[in-house]
């Protein structure tokens, strides 16, 4: 009898149908909102996998029956985009979860694993710290009552009682996950609106205390959401924060992580390979062109280590390499600041970096210093032209002037002014400035909306252009 049901377990198996010991179940009420339904997400290289999706009945049931992948933590959410309405536990092939989302936030119900239990302890232990966080609309918190909470929380976490489950992996993983997702809620604050912002000076000695090499000791990133986004998080943060830096070297770093990261001075803050690899391959999808990610392969091409890696690089250049059909630039002339009229079809042979912008925008003047670095990189070449070109309102033309006047901005100014949005914010497509477009010698667009001056790719993508 025996040998038969070993049998026939076999046969399951080897046909591909679920023995039940490893099927998963997850039932559930969301009381929260009422959406239509909820995700299901493994995490693989930091990354959100959506695994399966259920409908929520009237009474905001859902459930899930799967076949965990690995063991390891999962999310239940409603997107994979956004760090609200989801929470995250840990699975073993044949774990089940029971739980009920509530208004603000959830609690455990019927059976549950010790491994979830103790996930439910800490998210208990950490959630005044995530409502005021992640939950903050309409709750009116700044650093000033945060940071204080935040600071009381540190030293509870001296006590925090030790986890001690039948499962030695999770024991030991679970550690880590603390120190991230206490780490992670610390960024989110500072970095989502509030009525009032830290300035350096205000950020209490956990900010200033990141350790890099320790965040990326192991490969713990990789198991939580959002683990190499954490990672530049906190570089910036450390970057902002740091005495030893100019604001120029702040900014150089800020604008590109993967040349101080990956291969300059700051790359001995990564201690794990596979991390420093996961993150070439990350930072190598905001390359626009084939000329800026060769460029960039030569430089951290070899950090790409893992064969998963090396299949989503390859990818990523196999994009790049399709061909894509450029379109004749649409026209448009108006006068600078003397009067005088400059066409963009007066360029053509040229290659053309336009620069759409406003003097009051915000963003368009943080690009200014970079921009004035680059015109100065190509000043002499007679082959390129800078155009900036000015989207204020008509009324506002002397404050256009005055600006020029106080900022000496380079290359050809323009004013746009009330013609702006049908000479040239319909035909490129422009939803909100600042906005660059690169036109190349051929009068054909190349990128409606080119890399900026503060890019890592700006420069390759125009040296390839001025070799065409």
């Amino acid at each position: 009898m025996k040998k038969t049901i070993f049998l026939f377990l076999l046969i399951l198996s080897a046909t591909g149908y679920a023995i039940a010991g490893n099927t998963s179940v997850i039932n559930g009420i969301w009381e929260r909102e009422k959406p239509k339904s909820i995700q299901l997400y493994s995490i693989a290289d930091g990354v959100l996998h959506q695994l399966a999706s259920s409908p929520v009945g009237d009474n905001g049931s859902f459930s899930f029956t799967f076949e965990p992948p690995h063991e390891g933590f999962y999310i239940i959410g409603l997107s994979p985009s956004t760090i609200t309405n989801r929470y995250i536990f840990y699975f073993k092939p044949g774990d089940n979860l029971n739980l009920r989302v509530l208004e603000n936030s959830y609690e455990l119900t019927g059976e549950n694993t010790p491994e979830n239990r103790e996930m439910t302890r800490w998210h208990d232990f950490l959630f005044p710290l995530e409502d005021k966080a992640v939950y903050f609309k309409g709750k009116n918190s700044t650093y000033e009552d945060f940071f204080p909470l935040f600071e009381e929380k540190l030293k509870e976490l001296d006590s925090y009682p030790p986890v001690n489950t039948p499962n030695s992996d999770f024991n030991s993983s679970f550690g880590d996950f603390m120190k991230n997702n206490f780490l992670h809620t610390a960024l989110v604050f500072v970095q989502t609106p509030r009525d009032k912002h830290p300035k350096e000076s205000d950020f209490i000695g956990y900010y200033k205390n990141i350790d890099l090499p320790t965040l990326t000791k192991n490969l713990s990133l990789l198991d939580y959401p959002g683990g190499l986004s954490l990672l530049l998080q906190s570089y910036m943060v450390t970057v902002k924060l740091s005495s030893s830096l100019s604001d120029e070297q702040k900014r150089e770093r800020s604008g590109n992580p993967a040349l101080y990261l990956l291969g300059g001075e700051d790359s001995g803050m990564i201690s794990n390979d596979t991390i420093k690899g996961e993150l070439a391959v990350m930072l190598a999808r905001s390359n626009r062109s084939h000329a800026s990610f060769a460029e960039y392969a030569e430089k951290y091409g070899k950090y790409v280590i893992t064969v998963n890696q090396k299949q989503r690089w390859e990818s990523i250049e196999a994009l790049l390499n399709k061909n894509v059909e450029r379109n004749e630039a649409t026209d448009f002339k108006f006068p600078d600041r003397n009067g005088k009229e400059f066409s963009l079809s007066g360029f053509k042979g040229k290659v053309v970096y336009i620069d759409v912008w406003a003097t009051w925008c915000g963003p368009c003047k943080r690009e200014f210093p970079f921009l004035k670095k680059l015109e100065a990189e190509y000043h002499g070449n007679e082959g390129m032209v800078f155009i900036g070109v000015s989207a204020d309102a008509s009324r506002d033309k002397q404050k256009w002037l005055s600006f020029l006047e106080k900022e000496g901005l380079p290359g050809i100014q323009i004013f746009a002014g009330d013609a702006a949005h049908e000479a040239i914010m319909k035909p490129y497509n422009i939803k909100g400035i600042p906005r660059f477009i690169l036109i190349g010698k051929d009068g054909k667009v190349i990128f409606e909306d080119a890399p900026r001056p503060s890019s890592n790719e700006i420069r390759a993508v125009i040296n390839s252009a001025l070799k065409d």
